[in-house]
């Protein structure tokens, strides 16, 4: 039996990177992959098209309608790796007010977002 044998995983910007890779190796170990990203690129299509199983949605994870919206179409998650993230260029003396707004989007409001929609689904089901 593989690891995550019958395991419902979600991984965020998937489409590629740390994102795919993990979508693959995880479900090389036998979980049921959503894989997600802000746009349905060539990158989310070429994993969807090598992995038909995996399942691949367009999603913006640091928009709250979109991420309530995605979590309302799931009913059992095992896992959720929020893999989304984003460095500003430079340093932060170089660093614009409105990229470090954008920068504390991606890498915190995002993570505060699927988790605030998603953690309740395993607490409903006691395990995750």
């Amino acid at each position: 039996m593989k690891r995550l044998e019958n395991k419902s995983v979600i991984i965020t910007a998937a489409g590629q990177g740390i994102g795919k890779e993990t979508a693959i190796r995880f479900f090389k170990e036998g979980a049921n992959v959503i894989a997600t990203d802000i746009n349905r690129s060539n990158k989310l299509e070429e994993l969807s098209k090598e992995y038909p199983k995996i399942k691949t949605y367009t999603l913006d994870s640091t928009n709250a309608a979109d991420i309530k919206k995605f979590s309302d179409t799931i009913s059992k998650v095992d896992i959720l790796f929020n893999c989304v993230g984003f460095v500003h260029n430079g340093t932060i003396l170089e660093c614009e007010e409105k990229d470090w707004d954008f920068s504390f989007n991606v890498n915190v409001k995002s993570m505060y977002l699927m988790i605030k929609n998603i953690i309740p689904k395993m607490v409903n089901q006691k395990s995750g």
